[in-house]
């Protein structure tokens, strides 16, 4: 007989509307896979990521992206709700956007009113587990629920006054690369009749980059893969990497002024953006070799094609663009860098069979879609289901992605309030200040606030003009109105529905903000 769900899996199925516990043993589902995963991390810029790079010199560093993607439904116009991991990670969770899950900043609770997606699964009878290890988005902070504490990992990053990177064990245990991983595979294999539910959302790519990443394995990278090093030398790197860590945030939030204070030429700017990037994109090469040792874990065990294999991203990550505002961060403007990120689902058991998906699809759509692939419907979500489509069953919709900025908690704004540039844009914590962004296909309508404090409606072409460089919007077109009539509404919804709290207290919001070096 199935592993049944503990005590609580009555208590969380008596909560799910009775469409989700039709699809349960028995019923007329279609059959579904025994093994769900959402692997899910944080702060990857899909430009670094060989199936989704436009680089003409293409990316050889990350052959498990590639492996996983040649089996996997790409999704090109993937988009995220927010570039901030709290909100992020909520819309993928729950299927829905801020005004509904309630999230504008991190760190913050997530309302236990919310349907998680592991709610959904433990009351269809998977058993159902979380590694949490996004500080953001922790089963401390209730987006594990639906998962019982004994199935929870929490893995929390060591906060340090000086920035330490993680040893490797730390990180094969914040990837589920462990025993415990194992043990669940070894129940599959063993009872033919369990079935389990594997969340799996963490960070090893996120700023400050040293955290995952040394100077010498910078070097040693520069040296395997020649001309995606950017020719960084010790020397550089001895120079430049106590400079971003000392002046992080300023270099970050008020780059004009920090670079002229501390004297930086053209040309020293160049080469400091080279040894941050260098970092990232060995951050980035060390995750490849972790995602390859989950897959091996997985094809190992003989589950792979039982598997139902779901990889995403909360938000991208914005390197130095001379046009961008902020630098080397993300979540306070609408960059394509940070709100278009990775979507790829494998599982052969549920239909899905390898290839691209072209329309506009959004975070929200994650939860309804592995729920659609499962035989599970999941309860009232802003998301569409796009199983049909992946099947075959039906033409793919066309879709708009509607997508915001984050308010600051009070906490960040005193930090910060310092930084000119950053002070300009974002004074104070407000979400009339929030900007907004609707994606359709290659099209995007941003409402933005200027340095002068207006707010302003652009619109650009990423097919044409991927960096955002010539604004295209015409207010005599009557498609561009339509849209600025929708920023302008739904930014009104949102602001609306904002409740400043968090259901923290000062010192527990300080100490999430410390531990991803945000403070």
């Amino acid at each position: 007989m199935r592993n049944a769900f503990h005590a609580c899996t009555a208590l969380v199925a008596a909560a799910l509307p009775t469409a989700l516990l039709a699809c349960g043993p028995g019923s007329s589902a279609p059959e579904r896979p025994r093994l769900v995963v959402l692997y899910a991390t944080c702060t990857l810029n899909k430009e670094y990521l060989s199936p989704y790079t436009t680089r003409a010199e293409g990316v050889p560093y990350t052959p498990n992206f590639q492996r996983l993607a040649d089996d996997s439904r790409v999704f090109r116009r993937h988009v995220t709700e927010a570039g901030q991991s709290g909100l992020a990670f909520a819309s993928i969770l729950t299927g829905t956007q801020s005004d509904r899950h309630g999230i504008y900043h991190h760190p913050s609770k997530l309302g236990t009113e919310n349907v998680l997606m592991a709610e959904a699964f433990a009351g269809a009878g998977y058993d159902t587990w979380f590694w949490s290890g996004q500080p953001m988005a922790a089963a401390s902070l209730d987006y594990g629920q639906g998962v019982v504490p004994a199935h929870t990992f929490e893995r929390a990053l060591p906060f340090a006054s000086e920035v330490q990177p993680l040893d490797d064990e730390f990180l094969l245990r914040l990837t589920a690369n462990d025993d415990e991983f194992d043990a669940i595979l070894a129940h599959l294999r063993e009872d033919p009749d369990y079935e389990a539910y594997v969340q799996v959302c963490f960070t090893a790519t996120h700023e400050p980059y040293h955290q995952y990443a040394t100077p010498d394995q910078v070097l040693a990278f520069g040296e395997r893969f020649p001309g995606h090093g950017g020719g960084v030398t010790r020397a550089e790197i001895e120079r430049f990497l106590p400079i971003y860590e000392a002046q992080r945030h300023e270099l970050n939030f008020d780059f004009p002024d920090t670079a002229a204070k501390l004297g930086l030429t053209p040309a020293d700017v160049e080469r400091l953006g080279a040894v941050i990037e260098a970092f990232y994109k060995t951050a980035v090469y060390n995750l490849d070799v972790l995602l390859g040792l989950f897959l091996d874990r997985l094809e190992a065990s003989g589950l792979l094609d039982e598997t139902l294999l779901v990889f995403t991203v909360d938000h991208g990550e914005s390197m130095y663009r001379e046009n961008a505002l902020f630098h080397w961060t993300h979540g306070l403007q609408l960059a394509p860098e940070v709100l278009d990120v990775p979507l790829m689902i494998r599982g052969p058991s549920c239909g899905v069979t390898p290839g691209d998906y072209g329309e506009v699809t959004r975070s929200i759509d994650v939860f309804p879609t592995v729920a659609g692939l499962c035989g599970i419907a999941a309860p009232s979500v802003d998301g569409v289901d796009l199983a049909p489509a992946l099947r075959g069953e039906s033409e793919p919709q066309r879709l708009l992605a509607y997508s915001h900025t984050t308010t600051w908690g009070e906490q960040r704004v005193r930090r910060f309030r310092r930084l000119a540039l950053l002070q300009q844009i974002l004074p104070r914590a407000d979400p009339a200040l929030m900007w907004a962004r609707i994606r359709d296909r290659d099209l995007v309508f941003k409402l933005s606030r200027s340095t002068d404090g207006e707010f302003v409606v652009q619109a650009f072409d990423l097919e044409q003009d991927p960096g955002e460089t010539t604004d295209v919007f015409d207010a005599e077109d009557p498609e561009h109105v339509l849209m600025r009539e929708r920023l302008a509404a739904y930014k009104a919804r949102l602001v609306q529905r904002y409740d400043p709290a968090s259901g923290l207290t000062e010192d527990e919001a300080l100490e999430r903000l410390k531990e991803l070096g945000y403070l």
